[in-house]
């Protein structure tokens, strides 16, 4: 379990990523489709943490989105709840993003972690971003042209065309804190990318070197 951590948290992530895929094609709710994806991330993510206090943090921020996640679908028009679903969105996966950097600050080798922590991490990245787009959407509805039939999911999607750039100009930021936070979301992709590939080049000639 502990040499394959971070390929089963990539997979449960990647899941995560897939949510609306299984709504359409098991038929059940999405409040129980959304629910137990969140909680296989919550449970797989939390094996990277090898400190107790950060795996009692992890569930504590994992449990309480939860909750606020069922407390959405059974009253979608209470504001309260949804700032707090995204707030406490944000602060699991930024958890999350803290918890594997120190990890990975400890690797001295290139083997299988190193090569997928980093990926982990910019999925990470890419959720942290659609909580910071679904919040500013929440401030100024009018804030981005969103295509017909959009839902919080759209966010995400959007996060992670602008974190690599691809954008596809389905979902246009119209106000400017819209564009300076996607602007802000492109920077943070491209410089992510680079420091990855040099930190990993610097790595294999160390290992080579030596």
């Amino acid at each position: 379990m502990e040499d394959y951590k971070y390929l089963i948290a990539l997979l449960s992530v990647f899941n995560f990523l897939l949510t609306p895929i299984h709504i359409v094609i098991s038929g059940l709710s999405p409040a129980y489709i959304i629910v137990i994806n969140y909680t296989i991330v919550i449970l797989s993510s939390s094996l990277i943490a090898t400190m107790r206090r950060a795996k009692l943090i992890t569930y504590l921020l994992g449990f309480l989105t939860l909750v606020a996640i069922w407390l959405e679908f059974s009253d979608d028009n209470s504001e309260t709840i949804l700032i707090s679903r995204i707030l406490l969105s944000f602060l699991l996966f930024a958890c999350f993003c803290i918890t594997l950097i120190r990890q990975l600050l400890k690797i001295k080798e290139i083997n299988l972690q190193f090569i997928l922590g980093p990926i982990l991490g910019f999925l990470y990245l890419g959720i942290i971003g659609g909580a910071l787009f679904e919040f500013v959407h929440f401030l100024d509805p009018s804030a981005f042209q969103l295509i017909e039939g959009y839902s919080g999911y759209s966010f995400y999607y959007f996060s992670f065309i602008s974190i690599t750039s691809v954008g596809y100009g389905d979902i246009t930021p119209i106000t400017a804190p819209a564009q300076s936070l996607t602007l802000v979301m492109n920077i943070i992709g491209q410089f992510y990318l680079v420091i990855i590939i040099g930190v990993f080049v610097g790595k294999y000639i160390n290992v080579k070197s030596k």
